[in-house]
């Protein structure tokens, strides 16, 4: 049955939508809130860096303002560093302002004094970039690696405080040594002055690992401290290579997973391709949305990461609560919607019928019985009275378009074939034409160049009359057998790499020199050298030799043709052709491109031509995929500006 079918149509719609919708609802939703969410975490490795950015500027100022103090320059001009005062002074500003070494270095590298326990000097630290830099006179802060020796010298439990023992992680890339005993500093350093001469430099810092200060401020101040189910939202690590050194990630007992590593596939992107992490990664138990930073040192060498990352699981649950929500909604509307495709089924199914079986009749040709109107639905009642109307149309129009469709094809026909023979005959003639042309203008050259003997000055001025009448006709058949390709469809360009300067315009220049010699026009070649095009070099000779004949024929004596290119950087040239000349009236700026265009002009009035050869170029520059214009200043000059595409090494040819 009819109602049957309609109800099963409506219902499969109703379904495919249902399922698509449900499809890309929970798709929608899973992504939408995962992606909100890496975005934020993203933006939060911004904060992160905020707050490293703080502590180093934090130590800068410190390091600075002992450097200018009075005490330490007045001791460094004196160069005695052995005044327990100058000890006592120091240390008490290093452990107020809660820094694990401060160091003061001579002009020569040595270190004289160290304000830590148990106050090592003697060593040289020349050779490290940051004192290098103080002693050139320049103030410096950044991230350090030292080593276990180096820190042992900097201060008493500086070197036990950096030593971890690796802990094996999951998904973390193995390592051939069990413990990492270098330690991560943040540092500053300033040089000491007495004018401008540098009296030596001082540099201090802190030393990361372990030290949960920074990690702790950026939870507290990115995350508010929040938990979900009892555990911590956001996490902060810092890292040394792929071992965290200091972090707010706990393991199951509790602790700080000091010691244990990042994932392997963060430590690729990170350390090895200095790259950044934005996107979920596996943090020592759980998975968490993340965004991993490389940390560089004062070399700019990767030696670390900074890392922030929430939870997942809140996402997940979050994701699945809306898709149960979205799936019971999506549910009740699928049945009513199934509902109502049973009513609407029932109200259009006889009159349906109806119509099929009167349409049924007039697809053979028959005349059927107007259907009857039952009003079992407005809709379908004007339906049905359309219907009826329109056969009644139908069948009184049928007669007269049968006839008219019958004359009209007798005349489509008779069109086509006048159009086929016009075609074919133009194209026959312009084609024959050409080689009598070419060897009546051979025999004009020998003549010309009295090659064959001299001439008297009537036959000269005779065979310069008909060396230009014959180029004239040259220019006619080239013209119109470009006319018949375009007309017949065949003018296709064959693309390939065109060395603009080389192939087309140079050989061209050369062949017009005699025109632009005869009337002293001069030619101003702007092209690049190195052009290259893409595009047909037949066609392109085409473009440029009717533009540079136009420039010939309707500039000025005496004058000036420009050619120019520029490159926008869309993968076009725009190119230029400009002549001094009349110019062209502004209302013909257009119509010049139109077929058999000509101007009524004092140019155009000396010079008879085709009127095809713009149009011919246009076409050409489209056939390319460019565009085409003109401008002018009436009385100065004219210029055709047109597109064509640039030749790309790695674009194949169409």
């Amino acid at each position: 049955m009819l109602r049957t079918k309609l109800f099963a149509a409506f219902a499969t719609i109703v379904l495919i939508v249902g399922v698509l919708s449900a499809f890309l609802g929970i798709r929608v939703i899973r992504h939408r809130i995962v992606q909100e969410a890496q975005n934020r975490v993203g933006l939060n490795l911004g904060s992160a860096w905020a707050v490293c950015g703080a502590k180093l500027d934090e130590i800068e100022t410190i390091v600075r303002l002992i450097a200018n103090k009075k005490l330490v320059e007045e001791s460094a001009i004196a160069r005695e560093w052995d005044n327990p005062e100058v000890q006592s002074r120091l240390e008490v500003i290093r452990t107020t302002f809660a820094l694990d070494f401060l160091t003061v270095i001579a002009p020569d590298g040595q270190v004289v004094l160290r304000a830590a326990p148990p106050c090592h000097k003697g060593d040289y630290r020349a050779a490290t970039p940051y004192v290098m830099a103080a002693l050139r006179g320049e103030n410096v802060k950044g991230l350090h690696v030292l080593s276990q020796a180096e820190l042992g010298r900097e201060g008493d439990g500086l070197a036990e405080r950096a030593l971890l023992a690796l802990e094996d992680t999951r998904f973390a890339r193995p390592r051939a040594k069990s413990e990492e005993s270098r330690g991560l500093v943040m540092l500053a350093a300033a040089p000491i002055r007495e004018g401008a001469q540098v009296l030596g430099a001082v540099y201090g810092g802190v030393l990361l690992n372990r030290n949960f200060q920074i990690v702790d401020r950026i939870k507290e101040l990115v995350f508010k401290n929040q938990t979900y189910k009892g555990a911590p939202i956001g996490t902060a690590t810092i890292f040394l290579e792929d071992c965290r050194i200091a972090t707010t990630v706990t393991l199951p007992n509790g602790n700080r997973a000091i010691g244990t590593r990042a994932s392997k596939d963060v430590a690729d992107r990170v350390l090895d391709n200095a790259q950044p992490w934005i996107g979920p990664a596996f943090v020592v138990r759980d998975w968490y949305l993340s965004a991993y930073d490389p940390i560089r040192d004062l070399d700019g060498k990767v030696v670390g990461m900074l890392y922030v990352g929430v939870l997942q699981k809140p996402f997940t649950d979050v994701g699945r609560s809306l898709i149960v929500r979205y799936a019971m909604l999506l549910l009740l509307g699928l049945s009513f919607a199934l509902w109502l495709a049973f009513v609407m089924a029932g109200r259009i199914a006889n009159p349906i019928h109806q119509l099929v079986e009167a349409s049924t009749v007039m697809h053979h040709g028959g005349r059927p019985e107007p259907v009857t109107i039952r009003g079992s639905c407005t809709e379908v009642d004007h339906l049905v009275d359309a219907f009826n109307e329109m056969a009644r149309t139908l069948i009184r129009r049928e007669e007269s378009l049968r006839q008219a469709n019958e004359q009209l094809a007798q005349t489509n026909q008779s069109l086509m074939l006048t159009n086929r023979n016009y075609m074919e005959t133009l194209g026959f003639v312009s084609h024959e034409l050409k080689n009598p042309l070419s060897t009546m203008l051979n025999y004009v050259y020998l003549l010309k160049g009295t090659l064959i003997g001299p001439l008297t000055e009537k036959q000269q001025k005779a065979v310069a009359v008909l060396d230009a009448n014959l180029r004239r006709l040259v220019e006619m058949v080239r013209h119109y057998l470009n006319l018949s390709r375009i007309e017949s469809g065949t003018l296709a360009p064959t693309f390939a790499r065109v060395a603009l300067l080389e192939e087309v315009v140079q050989p061209l220049l050369e062949a017009l020199a005699p025109d632009f010699e005869a009337r002293q026009i001069r030619v101003d070649n702007r092209l690049p050298a190195d052009l290259a095009l893409r595009g047909d070099a037949n066609l392109l000779r085409e473009v440029f030799e009717n533009l540079l004949s136009n420039a010939v024929k309707y500039g000025r004596e005496g004058g000036a043709i420009t050619l120019s290119a520029r490159l926008p950087g869309d993968d076009t040239a725009e190119l230029a052709v400009r002549n001094e000349g009349e110019g062209i009236p502004p209302d013909k700026l257009t119509a010049i491109f139109e077929k058999f265009a000509r101007l009524d002009t004092a140019a155009t009035k000396r010079q008879r031509g085709t009127g095809l050869g713009l149009f011919i170029t246009k076409t050409i520059v489209e056939a390319h995929g460019g565009r085409m214009a003109a401008a002018s200043e009436p009385g100065q000059w004219a210029e055709f500006r047109f597109t064509l595409p640039l030749w790309r090494e790695a674009a194949a040819p169409t």
